[in-house]
């Protein structure tokens, strides 16, 4: 796992207690049964429905928190700020930050599923 960049399994398993089952059975339910789509993201987006963007934002960021993927968490943490207007920021390249972010964790974290 040294080749990790986005995913901090160590953090992750602190979380859950070490338990290489537990963090499978979360990966799993990540995997099959997604909370989260990049399309409904960028409609949502694209349609100014910035509160319900902002809790697809903010269901990410505690999925991939629980997972290890820190940089994901930052920029969901980023982009819900944005919309919710406490921080400045483009929404759109917040947005593309955030499921560019999202495509390379899933890789890792494929690459984690494979290897507990």
């Amino acid at each position: 796992m040294d080749s990790l960049q986005l995913v901090n399994i160590e953090e992750a398993m602190a979380r859950v207690d070490n338990d290489k089952e537990l963090y499978q059975e979360l990966l799993d339910m990540f995997f099959d049964d997604p909370q989260f789509s990049p399309d409904e993201l960028k409609a949502l987006i694209a349609e100014d429905k910035k509160v319900e963007a902002a809790k697809c934002s903010h269901l990410l960021k505690g999925i991939s928190g629980t997972l290890g993927g820190e940089k994901l968490f930052a920029a969901c943490q980023y982009l819900e700020d944005v919309l919710k207007g406490k921080k400045e920021g483009d929404i759109v390249a917040a947005q593309d930050d955030v499921i560019r972010l999202f495509h390379e964790t899933n890789d890792e974290l494929k690459r984690i599923r494979t290897t507990l």
